[in-house]
């Protein structure tokens, strides 16, 4: 087997046409806007809202005078909003307690209050797809049956996290590896 059979798959990540300079300008004036009366409310400072093609799915803020948050140009409108709920909890949590806040109980408090309706990155089809492709690993959770697959094995024993958070907790199975590669024996060439 080759070192080349061994690497990841290089797999575009956008194949449809990236949105023209009009549409990312009105996208990114809502999305702004939306920021700023949020920021109001909530006695923010100002924060400089990015719509960027860079990024394959979802957003993050750079804290600093001012904040810049980016989010994701290929995802849905809805998805975009989103992030920017997310990304707008993090800068009230850094306004109040520091950047050391990170995703506690504290900051999904308040992302609620914002509106936030999911605790996951939105993930693109092609995205999920580049994944799928890439996976050499899958782990199942027999208590919850939720299924995981990762390029790189764990390097311990897991347990599934949201099991664990139920009080029920239930170690991750090994159900899919790579088979070994064949090796040609020394003698034979």
């Amino acid at each position: 087997m080759s070192a080349v059979s061994t690497r990841l798959k290089q797999l575009d990540l956008f194949l449809e046409e990236p949105a023209s300079p009009a549409e990312l300008g009105a996208g990114q004036e809502a999305l702004q806007a939306r920021y700023d009366s949020l920021a109001a409310e909530w006695k923010l400072p100002l924060a400089r809202v990015v719509l960027t093609a860079r990024r394959a799915t979802g957003g993050v803020i750079t804290y600093g005078p001012p904040h810049v948050i980016r989010v994701s140009s290929h995802m849905s409108a809805e998805d975009r909003l989103q992030t920017l709920l997310h990304e707008t909890a993090h800068a009230i949590c850094f306004a109040r307690w520091d950047v050391a806040e990170g995703h506690s109980s504290r900051f999904w408090s308040i992302a609620r209050k914002l509106g936030v309706a999911r605790k996951a990155a939105p993930e693109t089809e092609r995205l999920r797809r580049v994944r799928e492709a890439n996976a050499r690993y899958a782990y199942r959770c027999p208590g919850c049956t939720a299924e995981w697959t990762r390029r790189n094995p764990f390097g311990r024993a897991r347990l599934c996290a949201s099991c664990e958070r139920a009080g029920r907790p239930a170690r991750l199975i090994l159900v899919r590896r790579p088979k070994p590669a064949r090796r040609r024996a020394a003698w034979k060439r």
